[in-house]
């Protein structure tokens, strides 16, 4: 009788197999074809990278001679594609489903560079000497914090996230004298994880630490929708309306909305003194300019833009004067192979402001409950009379369809869940009792 493989060795052998085998059972994969849109011939060498939460870090590959690339071995989960060459136009592709044992295909089309660039505006000179100090020179003003220790409410921070969600708090912006500073500016980097941790606090059923909370991500993680006005390769788009919880104040929304890729794009709001008083920045606080001059080594960070991108910021502004227009709104960006600067503007009309909160679009609408829903979570001085029923009430004045929206029906339950576990004590009633606010100033603490 022929010698037979003893049923347990066969079996582990068999085990370890199975084993080896799993991973590549368990993986997908993503693979494609890039053409010229002109002609549909292959683009070799162009750089494609994959990004996912299910990914520890972005993966790069390049094409081959056909066109062709492709990612294998990639875990279950969403993904987005970046596609890069020079001398063409960047295209990303993004919710791409990667499913276990299944490989998608993604073929693309890349436009040439364009070769016509809008015109470079001369930077408009400042006033005077206070025009040209940065936002980070501005007097630091004091609020109370809930320990009742001192907490200085400023632009500048002590410091910059790493990679992981930033869990210290960087206090809230201060409301400006255009005599003091007419000029407000950020970068469009947000990070709208912020934004997801909150949510999961209150999923929980945990009142989400002050700290976590980031106002422009709250702003961002909603569509900005796709109104605005054509500028070189921008839609800008600015609307405001009287402030529901700041007598006497408008809320401006700004989007910015890029139709090309751009890259190093900045955004500045230089306000008409004559027709505004003061403005405050919601949000942003550690993304400002830093005051410590930069070492001949240091990288300077980019904040790029791909078609179709967009960010939203919120002002409150204080008007006292009539006027055409209340400010205007520059952008400047690099785009294609060009190093230098460009800049687009745009004059903010006084007749974008609305006469009530009911007549300003959905959007806009949308983007102030996202914002002060964010500065009532960090407890901001200058939301402390928008009590929680009036922050519902303008949340159920979104009106349908866009109430209904999924994700804006889940903002609403957050506000709600949040009213039920909000127990924390009113930190400026001994020094404004009754709601008495002064909303063009912060209350000194003394001595």
């Amino acid at each position: 009788m022929a010698p037979t493989m003893k049923p347990t060795l066969f079996d582990a052998l068999c085990v370890v197999l199975l084993l080896l085998s799993a991973p590549a059972l368990a993986a997908g994969g993503l693979s494609g074809t890039v053409v010229r849109a002109s002609d549909k011939s292959p683009i070799p060498e162009v750089r494609v990278t994959a990004t996912s939460p299910a990914l520890t870090e972005a993966r790069s590959t390049v094409t081959d001679a056909q066109g062709g690339f492709r990612f294998p071995q990639l875990a279950e989960g969403v993904y987005s594609l970046r596609f890069e060459k020079e001398s063409f136009q960047e295209l990303s592709r993004t919710d791409l489903a990667v499913k276990a044992g299944q490989e998608a295909r993604v073929d693309v089309a890349l436009l040439a560079a364009m070769r016509t660039r809008p015109a470079v505006l001369a930077p408009a000179q400042p006033d005077d000497d206070r025009e040209r100090a940065p936002g980070w020179t501005l007097q630091h003003l004091p609020v109370l914090v809930p320990d009742g220790a001192r907490q200085s409410v400023y632009r500048a921070s002590p410091g910059k996230p790493g990679s992981g969600v930033e869990t210290r708090g960087f206090g809230v912006n201060p409301t400006i004298d255009t005599e003091e500073s007419r000029v407000s500016e950020f970068p469009v980097a947000v990070d709208t994880r912020a934004y997801a941790v909150a949510r999961d606090y209150l999923s929980r059923d945990v009142f989400p630490a002050e700290g976590v909370v980031r106002t422009e991500a709250f702003i961002n993680s909603f569509n900005s929708g796709d109104e605005g006005e054509p500028y070189g390769p921008f839609l800008l788009y600015v609307e405001g309306f009287p402030s529901p919880g700041r007598k006497g104040y408008h809320v401006v929304r700004i989007t910015v909305k890029a139709r090309e890729p751009v890259r190093e794009v900045g955004v500045q709001v230089e306000f008409n003194r004559q027709a505004v008083a003061r403005y405050r920045l919601l949000g942003y606080e550690y993304l400002s300019p830093n005051p410590e001059p930069r070492d001949p080594g240091d990288e300077v960070e980019l904040f790029p833009l791909a078609a179709g991108q967009a960010v939203t910021v919120i002002h409150e502004v204080k008007l006292h004067g009539p006027s055409i227009a209340f400010g205007m709104l520059r952008v400047r960006y690099e785009q294609g192979d060009s190093s230098n600067w460009r800049r687009v503007q745009m004059m903010m009309p006084s007749s974008t402001l609305r006469s009530d909160y009911a007549r300003a679009a959905a959007s806009t609408r949308l983007a102030y409950v996202a914002s002060a829903f964010a500065e009532k979570l960090r407890a901001s001085f200058w939301t402390r009379a928008l009590d929680w029923p009036r922050l519902l009430a303008l949340w159920e004045g979104l009106g349908e369809p866009l109430r209904a929206r999924e994700d804006v029906a889940r903002l609403g339950a957050l506000i709600r869940k949040a009213q039920a576990l909000d127990t924390r004590k009113e930190r400026f009633e001994r020094l404004m009792p009754g709601g008495s606010s002064d909303f063009d100033d912060v209350p000194s603490l003394g001595n």
